[in-house]
């Protein structure tokens, strides 16, 4: 068989890496390399080392796990290639034994001569001449001397040693059975394989067959490789990005750690000064009772020794002269107040449970003046259902808001007897927020204490009533009802429009009198009322399209709006400055502004209308010294 293309042993070395023929695991050049299902190899002795050790065998570069045959490690496939690879490196790093001691491989008798480097064996000059030379088989093998061999001068040097037979160990290996799917020899094909049963083909064709499969899938793993390499970049490269992410964070908790201690000590500022403030505020006063205090004891030492040196050195004529005036003041100092009150707010900071309501470090909590706290919203009066937020500040004794130390606590009386105590929010800034809710009608109370102590007016009374209270009038005691107001007496003033005329009850639905006016012209129609401070009346007539002013008795004062109003409806006074105004109802669009001078009042009347069902108003300045 021709041999195939072969490398020289000069570029197999070139290629060679040092770590490509280093053992894994003892870091050294193979011995009786064994190779693993996965590929990966081992020295024998590494492998039964690890064996020996964990019981059974795991690939060390791959953890893939290894089935042992039979006669364990060394049953295992030996790597023929990676055993040519070091023997020619061997070869070339002289590392070759010394050849003067090589028998003929074939007679095993006669000092060897040349050696064959297809056959890779050891020949004498009589096996070499008669025996091998006239193998047909051998007429292309390289031969060299023992010399030439040893110093590395072979034309070709292949690391695909030749393989003979473990059967018939004399025949090399050319054939391949297809039937049996093994490399088989020339002996084999007419023993063991024989034709027809078994078929034979040149091992190099199927070699070739398998080369050219095997490129294929060599062409496909190379995409994978490449793919494997790209997803690995891919890895380091988010890898990268996870450790810059690391930093990234790790900045951010340096950057809180730092706005935290800032806000800490922002806070601690804050604090440290509220208390200096309190502290000052209350050393101050104390300290005017200590001059006040050294004022009085001056006092009494200079008059205990003027009254001695008056008693012990005066005269009787002196004595007796100042004896009254000294009684006197000697009387109005022990009768002085030498003992002021000691006492004084206790501020104290309590430490932060909860740094979301009570800031980071905590709050500063003062003794609170009972006499100076208020409360706010409370109302006159509730309909049942409705609920009311109350608010209470606490205060100290400047009146300034402070943050009690005591407990502010709220307690609900309902209307039938039923006692409730209401959730009180803190809002730590001095003011106290609680919620009552109604659910019946009658007197509630509302008691608030602070520290055992009542705030100033409670309990407060809040009546809560129905929505609709009481109705008054029958049927034909008021026909159309359309304008209602209050005079100052408290009593409703209602217009009755179809009895033509004003009627007024007391709230509990008397009537007490009415107007009717048949003077103003035609039948009066009152549409609206309205009560100026003075009790003087202004309604709005519908039929004679004006507005009358009468005094409380019901006597007409004047009318006014016969020219420019259309049909007066609503009206009005303003409380800042008694201006009357009229709504009038008109269809037709226009605008105009009239000024008149009225003849009974002096005052000056505008009037305004526009169309459409807009509104227009009529505009009175009633002069506060009108008497008519």
């Amino acid at each position: 068989m021709a041999a195939s293309k072969l490398a020289t042993p000069e570029e197999i070395l070139d290629e060679i890496g040092e770590d490509f023929l280093t053992c894994p695991i003892c870091l050294e050049q193979y011995k009786n390399p064994k190779i693993l299902p996965c590929y990966h190899t081992f020295c024998q002795q590494c492998l039964e080392k690890l064996v020996e050790k964990t019981g059974s065998l795991n690939c060390p570069s791959c953890q893939k796990s290894v089935q042992l045959p039979e006669d364990r490690v060394a049953g295992l496939d030996n790597n023929f290639f990676m055993n040519s690879m070091l023997e020619v490196v061997k070869k070339r790093t002289g590392e070759v034994a010394d050849q003067s001691e090589r028998k003929c491989e074939f007679c095993e008798e006669t000092e060897a001569s040349v050696f064959c480097v297809d056959c890779e064996q050891y020949y004498c000059e009589v096996c070499s001449e008669k025996i091998h030379k006239k193998m047909k088989r051998a007429a292309m093998h390289e031969i060299l001397t023992v010399e030439e061999y040893k110093k590395g001068k072979s034309k070709i040097a292949s690391v695909k040693s030749i393989q003979n037979c473990k059967i018939h160990p004399r025949h090399e290996i050319n054939f391949f059975c297809d039937t049996c799917k093994i490399a088989i020899c020339i002996e084999c094909t007419v023993i063991d394989h024989r034709i027809p049963d078994h078929n034979h083909r040149y091992l190099q064709e199927v070699a070739d067959e398998c080369n050219k499969e095997l490129s294929v899938l060599v062409e496909k793993l190379k995409v994978k490789a490449r793919e494997v390499d790209q997803s690995r970049a891919e890895v380091k490269d988010a890898c990268k990005k996870v450790t810059e992410q690391c930093m990234v964070n790790k900045q951010k908790v340096r950057k809180q750690k730092d706005d935290l201690i800032e806000k800490i000590e922002k806070e601690e500022r804050k604090l440290i000064e509220k208390l200096d403030n309190d502290c000052c505020l209350q050393v101050k006063g104390l300290e005017s009772d200590i001059s006040d205090l050294d004022l009085k004891y001056e006092n009494l030492i200079s008059t205990c020794s003027y009254t001695e040196a008056l008693m012990h050195h005066g005269n009787a004529a002196q004595l007796v002269s100042k004896s009254h005036s000294v009684r006197a003041r000697l009387e109005e100092l022990v009768a002085m107040d030498t003992k002021p009150s000691t006492e004084h707010e206790v501020v104290e900071f309590f430490p932060s449970d909860d740094i979301t309501t009570d800031g980071i470090l905590g709050l500063v909590r003062s003794d609170v003046c009972i006499s100076q706290c208020t409360v706010d919203n409370i109302p006159k009066c509730l309909l049942k259902g409705e609920s009311i937020n109350l608010q209470i500040t606490t205060k100290d004794r400047s009146g300034k808001p402070v943050i009690p130390r005591q407990a502010v606590e709220v307690t609900l009386t309902k209307p039938d007897g039923s006692k409730t105590n209401l959730d009180v929010t803190d809002n730590r800034d001095g003011t106290h927020t609680v919620t009552a809710n109604t659910d019946m009608d009658g007197k509630y109370q509302v008691a608030m204490t602070i520290g055992d102590q009542e705030v100033p007016g409670s309990p407060f009374e809040i009546p809560v009533i129905k929505g609709l209270v009481k109705t008054l009038g029958m049927k034909g005691e008021c026909n159309q009802p359309y304008g209602l107001t209050i005079d100052k007496n408290g009593d409703l003033v209602v217009t009755d429009f179809r009895n033509n005329r004003v009627q007024f009850p007391d709230i509990d639905g008397n009537w007490k009198k009415s107007f009717e006016f048949k003077q103003v012209g035609k039948a009066f129609y009152p549409i609206d009322v309205a009560v100026l401070i003075d009790d003087r009346y202004f309604m709005t007539d519908k039929e004679n399209k004006q507005v009358v002013v009468s005094d409380e008795d019901g006597k007409v004062i004047t009318t006014f709006g016969q020219n420019e109003l259309k049909h007066p409806r609503g009206i009005s006074i303003s409380p800042l400055d008694g201006a009357v105004y009229v709504s009038d109802w008109e269809e037709r669009w226009e605008m105009s502004t009239l000024t008149r001078k009225d003849t009974v009042s002096g005052s000056t009347h505008r009037m305004a209308s526009t169309s459409n069902h807009l509104v227009n108003m009529a505009k009175r300045m009633v002069n506060s010294k009108d008497q008519g």
